[in-house]
């Protein structure tokens, strides 16, 4: 063998080795307190009307319950914060455009939380796009609204991205996550409209965020097992088939994977896609990479027209995922792992990354596709319970959450905010 062949071949190695590891976002651990309350959810959405209960300018709900823009939108033509470029601007789109807004009702969360993850389920024709911003309140104070991603579906008028550059006295902002230096009590959401097509309107289904509490108490116990020895035929994808990009595909490849499913099971072949595909529309070039949490499921629920919605949730268990898996509901979670810790794992120790978790062996185990699989048809693995949630708690419990639209999550899956 050459040294040019001996060269790619080390390569190769290092790549299998550190698969997603370069794409990892920072995080910034949290203060240690008293024992904090368990992940939850809070969520408005079309269907239940709750955007009726915003306060709103320059936007409208639909018959249907959607957020869209009014025609009568006020327009501006001065470009509005992004993320750092490389001269130092902060501009992303200079034409004129029109933009509203929609501001959530506050929303009480007892025991508190510090940290939490947006999600949206959105659809943006070519000319439009949407903002997400959060703010929590702390202490009898609201901090500043944290900006939390632009995004469209397309690269264009603006190249979606999370914003840098964030951090305060009171909070950071990792990409895709809120990180709080002390507890908060209440939280409130705006959405922000944009448009620069006068024919054209973002069309805003759902919002959600993820709250939770990093001392709060996580416990994989109480397992369904009537729900052993069942697995969901989840396609398979490698994340490792492609060079250009590959070895840090592995959020992409997940969606991918999810989305196969789905397109399968609901006879819809619009939502099945190539991993190429997800890479470009998940990328944010603010964070040079497909890791961003939200923009994976934003992508998702926004294919075919629509036909999923999508979710960032934070589960404390295996017990929540088995529920999923009962109502035939595959997920993504976010693992992370040092050598030695998870047996059978295609790669030795990895910073962060996204598997499938498809279904549980009749002994309780976890039957996954792991991306980092070299082949398609060799990503099908089984990861003992133990070592796998360990793993997953890196994250928190970070979990990519697709499902039909026009439907709910099973009932009790997670505390929900109201």
């Amino acid at each position: 063998m050459n040294a040019r062949s001996l060269s790619t071949l080390a390569l190769l190695i290092t790549s299998t080795q550190t698969a997603c590891v370069s794409q990892q976002k920072g995080r910034e651990e949290l203060p240690v307190e008293e024992p904090g309350a368990p992940a939850r959810l809070w969520r408005r959405s079309a269907s239940e009307r709750d955007f009726e209960r915003f306060t709103r300018e320059g936007t409208a709900v639909t018959a249907d319950g959607a957020l869209v823009l009014e025609a009568s939108a006020r327009t501006d033509s001065v470009p509005v914060p992004a993320g750092r470029l490389e001269d130092g601007s902060t501009r992303y789109h200079e034409a004129t455009y029109r933009l509203g807004s929609a501001i959530s009702e506050v929303q009480l969360v007892p025991g508190g939380f510090n940290s939490v993850i947006p999600s949206f389920d959105a659809l943006t024709p070519p000319g439009t796009w949407v903002k997400v911003t959060l703010a929590a309140r702390i202490e009898g104070v609201w901090t500043k609204d944290y900006h939390l991603g632009v995004w469209a579906f397309d690269k264009e008028p603006v190249a979606r991205h999370s914003v840098e550059g964030q951090g305060d006295a009171d909070g950071q902002v990792f990409t895709d996550t809120l990180n709080l230096k002390r507890r908060a009590d209440a939280l409130r959401m705006t959405v922000w409209l944009f448009s620069s097509n006068p024919e054209a309107t973002p069309r805003v289904r759902a919002l959600s965020a993820a709250v939770s509490d990093k001392q709060g108490v996580a416990w994989d116990g109480g397992g369904d097992r009537s729900v052993w020895g069942t697995v969901l035929e989840v396609p398979g994808h490698s994340q490792m088939l492609y060079p250009d990009g590959g070895p840090v595909w592995c959020s992409p490849t997940s969606t991918t994977m999810l989305l196969a499913y789905w397109g399968r099971r609901l006879g819809r072949p619009e939502l099945v896609t190539t991993v190429p595909s997800s890479a470009d529309r998940t990328y944010d070039w603010v964070y040079k990479g497909t890791g961003n949490w939200v923009f994976n499921t934003a992508y998702a629920s926004a294919m075919g027209d629509g036909a999923l919605h999508g979710a960032v949730l934070r589960l404390d268990g295996f017990a929540q995922v088995e529920r999923l898996i009962a109502a035939g509901i595959p997920v993504s979670i976010s693992i992370a792992y040092e050598e030695g810790e998870l047996t059978g794992s295609p790669v030795r120790s990895s910073d962060g990354h996204l598997i499938v978790l498809k279904g549980f062996t009749p002994e309780g185990d976890v039957v996954c596709n792991d991306p980092a699989f070299k082949t398609d048809e060799t990503v099908s693995v089984t990861y003992k319970r133990e070592e796998l949630w360990r793993a997953w708690q890196h994250s928190r419990g970070a979990t990519y959450v697709l499902w039909p639209s026009g439907t709910a999550l099973p009932v009790e899956l997670i505390g929900v905010l109201r």
